[in-house]
């Protein structure tokens, strides 16, 4: 079993600024970064859509944060610092002034200016189909003060907010393409972004194409490479042959049964990204036979975190206790994830009404780690007299049925965020609008939780607050928590220069191919 010392020391050795192309303690590549060549990147999945407003996929964000970019970034060690924003200050608890780049365009050649900032945050505040809404909701206004500033009025403090900026909520398009464009921009994102690649074309099922941008306003360092292509193959077999055969460059992600043998091969480097995910299953507190919460519990308590953290993931993660990862500073470790108790499922089971069982079904994504674990949730759940049955879906078809809440039990893999807020408050506040409340959860002493924890800005304060949170959680349960995976990465030797962040992105700004 992987000990919270082990996967905490795995993190923090991958947190620290460790680069691709580079022996530990190499004080820099022996071949200084060249310009050309197009790095191949295997996914697991497709991506969705390419408006960062609408998206609700892991992969999108991989491939946003190369053609988007957001007004802050963050560092190795997930500190914030400047992007689109050279600076900010915050004159009172309910307001945040932005300084912005001059000189910075849209790949269309249009200016990315004040107006175009406040375009953006009133676009994921009003869009029908924001996915959005949630993480802007506290923002009240956004006004220009001049060509170069803006204004954000915030209904209350809110001590995440710049760290929710430095992803898709602070990722800014063109207002000229998104009006011109409309819903196609979905699938067509040219001339939409700032950063130092451009969407060239989304072949569905093949390949998304992304080339240099030649008039990237940073002069530091890249963009060196001519092109990303980025290839869905779904088969974790065949992506990792394909990397191992020279016909990819990059895995986005290393299965768990991979991961061993991968590390001994030579032609092959591997990064253990610290993981700020959450890996679990949202229930429809709104239907049968979910609203009935001893029946949430009888599930929790069938359930072996253990046994699938150390048999599906390989000990490859750590069993979640609730949405914050051990990687964040708000984790509790006095909080134990919930322990299989099949005496307390039969006592659930009786208090619901159904002393006998139930039945229900899951929906969970149609790939072969999440099918693993989704049949040893099922037998795990038979041991307990449940029975569920397992619906295979698309990515795209899991997160369209979680938006309608057409679910009783599903898959939801949170590919996390720097401030423990992204893991928690658009997921279980009550506030109409929070894209991801999918089990539709209604709790006032949570709902006045969440709150406090983003006005109050002392981290000790709001780590007893996130600890009272989870409490509830694993009491009202609108999710089962299963793990906080941990991300590797595998790269081809050709390519240097990756520097990973700890929020798994993969950033090929300054990547390069030897």
């Amino acid at each position: 079993m992987v000990t919270r010392r082990d996967f905490v020391k795995s993190c923090a050795v991958a947190s620290g600024a460790a680069v691709v192309g580079l022996r530990p303690g190499a004080a820099a590549a022996a071949d200084a970064p060249k310009k050309g060549g197009t790095l191949r990147v295997g996914f697991y999945i497709e991506a969705a859509t390419m408006d960062p407003h609408l998206s609700g996929s892991k992969v999108d964000r991989q491939v946003y944060h190369n053609i988007y970019e957001p007004l802050v970034t963050l560092d190795t060690r997930l500190g914030i610092k400047p992007g689109l924003a050279e600076s900010w200050s915050q004159p009172d608890p309910k307001t945040l002034v932005f300084k912005l780049r001059r000189g910075v365009k849209f790949h269309d050649g249009t200016d990315f200016n004040a107006e175009a900032a406040k375009f953006n945050f009133d676009r994921m505040k009003t869009e029908p189909k924001s996915i959005r809404k949630g993480e802007v909701a506290n923002i009240d206004t956004v006004e220009v003060v001049d060509a170069a500033t803006i204004k954000v009025n915030l209904k209350k403090a809110d001590a995440s907010l710049l760290a929710t900026l430095t992803d898709r909520a602070g990722m800014m398009i063109s207002p000229k393409v998104v009006q011109e464009r409309g819903v196609e921009l979905g699938r067509n994102a040219k001339g939409a972004g700032t950063g130092p690649f451009e969407f060239v074309e989304w072949v569905k099922d093949d390949h998304l194409l992304i080339k240099r941008n030649e008039s990237y306003w940073n002069k530091q360092g890249g963009p060196y490479l001519e092109r990303v292509r980025y290839r869905p193959i779904p088969d974790d077999t065949v992506k990792l042959q394909s990397l191992q055969g020279g016909e990819i460059d990059v895995i986005d992600y290393v299965q768990p049964r991979d991961v061993a043998a991968v590390k001994t091969d030579k032609n092959v480097m591997v990064v253990d990204v610290p993981s700020l995910a959450d890996f679990a299953y949202q229930l429809n507190h709104g239907r049968p036979p979910f609203n009935v919460k001893a029946l949430r519990q009888a599930v929790a308590y069938a359930i072996d975190l253990e046994q699938i953290v150390k048999g599906v993931w390989l000990n490859v993660g750590y069993p979640a206790n609730g949405p914050i990862p051990p990687t964040s500073w708000a984790y509790d470790k006095a909080i134990p994830p919930i322990k299989r108790d099949l005496a307390k499922v039969k006592t659930r089971l009786a208090e619901g009404g159904k002393p006998g069982g139930f039945e229900f079904t899951m929906t969970t994504n149609n790939i072969p780690l999440s099918v693993q674990e989704a049949e040893v949730i099922q037998a795990q759940l038979r041991e307990a007299g449940i029975t569920m049955k397992i619906r295979l879906v698309d990515a795209s078809t899991l997160i369209s049925d979680g938006n309608a809440k057409n679910f009783e039990m599903i898959s939801f893999q949170w590919s996390g965020r720097p401030d423990p807020d992204g893991n928690v408050y658009q997921f279980f506040k009550t506030t109409p609008g929070t894209s991801f409340n999918w089990s539709g959860i209604s709790h006032p002493p949570l709902d006045a939780l969440l709150d406090r924890s983003r006005e109050v800005s002392a981290q000790a304060e709001r780590k007893k607050i996130f600890s009272e949170i989870t409490k509830i959680l694993q009491d009202e349960l609108p999710m089962i928590f299963i793990v906080h995976p941990i991300e590797p990465k595998a790269f081809s030797q050709r390519v240097q220069g990756y520097e990973a962040i700890p929020d798994g992105m993969m950033r090929f700004k300054d990547v390069w191919l030897k």
